[in-house]
This record gives C-alpha cells, structure tokens and sequence, in this order.
C-alpha cells in the first residue's frame, strides 16, 4: 500500500490526519511540561528534606553534646553517631545531584520553526508543522524523563537517608540517657 508523501526541507512528511498531529503537539507540550513540573517539585522537596534534616541534628546533636554526655557513649551510641552523620551527608549528596544543572529540554528552538518550516523553499503547512513538532517533543520528553527518573533515584535516596539520620541521632539519644 502506498502512501502519498510530500517533501518538506529534508524530511519526507506522509499526509495523515491534521487533528491527529494537533493532537500529537498538543500531547507532546503537555507531556514535555509535566516533566518540567516533576522537576521542580522535587528540586523543593529535597530543598525541604534538607532544611528538616538539619534542624533534626541541630536539636539532637546539642541535646547530645550537652554537658559532655557523648563521653558516655558506648559502641551502640558511637555506631548510631557515625550511621547519622552518613545519613546527613548522604542527603547532602542526593540534594547536590537533584539540584545540579538539568541538560534537558523543556521547549522548543522558535528559529528552527521558523527557518525549517515557515521560511523555507516549501513552507510547511500548519499540521506538517504540528508532526514534525510532535516528534520533537517526544524526543524531549524521552531524554528528560531518563535523566528525571536518575533524580528522582537521588531522591529517594536522600529520603531513606533522612531515615537513617533520625534513627541514628534517636539511638545516640537513648544511649545517653540509659
């Protein structure tokens, strides 16, 4: 079965349904946007989880070198000592490779639609533009969600982090006061 092609720049564009590539952009914008949103959302909460992770060890380490009481300590309560200052550090790590720079791409080249599509021999007509721009976004928002995913992995690393950390400033707490 053939299907009738039209050639648009470089790119051989087969002739499908106009609302079926409107809807493939409007789809891709969205997609690609929600990525974005993901983003930024969990760049505040590790942000927060810092901040909480903090404030923790600053009551429970002054609670804890108090009046010399870690001097009491026993191997449990060094070892609990060593487990939250890992866990604290850890979330530091998670917090630096959440916040670092982000190589992803979260719209598109404005002169690329206008040099390839509009200006060119042949301008492309509104849904040739719409498919074309629909590829784009899905290329965009399969690169982002990869690199997203790897976040969101630091993520919960830094949570599982905030966990030890509690856990271990709560053991170095008991062991002082038994």
């Amino acid at each position: 079965m053939s299907q009738d092609v039209r050639r648009v720049g470089f790119v051989a564009l087969p002739h499908g349904d106009p609302e079926g590539y409107k809807l493939a952009y409007d789809e891709g914008k969205k997609a690609v946007s929600e990525l974005g949103e993901t983003l930024k959302e969990t760049r505040d909460r590790v942000g927060a989880l810092v901040s909480a992770a903090a404030v923790v060890a600053g009551l429970a380490g002054a609670l804890a070198f108090d009046d010399g009481r870690v001097a009491r300590l026993d191997a449990w309560g060094a070892a609990a000592t060593v487990a939250a200052v890992v866990g604290f550090a850890t979330i530091a790590v998670a917090s630096v490779m959440i916040w670092r720079p982000f190589p992803g791409t979260f719209s598109l080249d404005s002169g690329m639609i206008v040099g390839s599509y509009v200006e060119w021999e042949a301008p492309a007509s509104l849904a040739e533009i719409h498919r074309e721009l629909a590829l784009h976004l899905g290329t965009h928002a399969v690169y982002n969600r990869n690199l997203i995913g790897h976040r969101l992995v630091w993520f919960v690393v830094a949570l599982l982090s905030f966990l030890l950390e509690i856990g271990g400033l709560m053991l170095v707490l008991w062991d002082i006061a038994s």
